[in-house]
């Protein structure tokens, strides 16, 4: 009992909330859509970078 009242009085924050429920496969398609979008500001910075040093060069 004593370890249950201790838990339930911590003032860490709770792992989940009680308003917001996630599927696993919203997710998935959440992340999917974060690593796409990773990879193509990862391409735009190249095309930048590439750009750049192409309009040094005619300086």
């Amino acid at each position: 009992m004593e370890v249950q009242k201790k838990i339930s009085s911590s003032n860490t924050p709770d792992f989940f909330s009680e308003e917001m429920i996630l599927t696993k496969k919203s997710l998935n398609e959440n992340k999917l859509k974060f690593t796409y979008q990773k990879q193509l500001i990862s391409d735009l910075d190249f095309k930048h970078k590439e750009w750049s040093k192409s309009i040094d060069r005619k300086f």
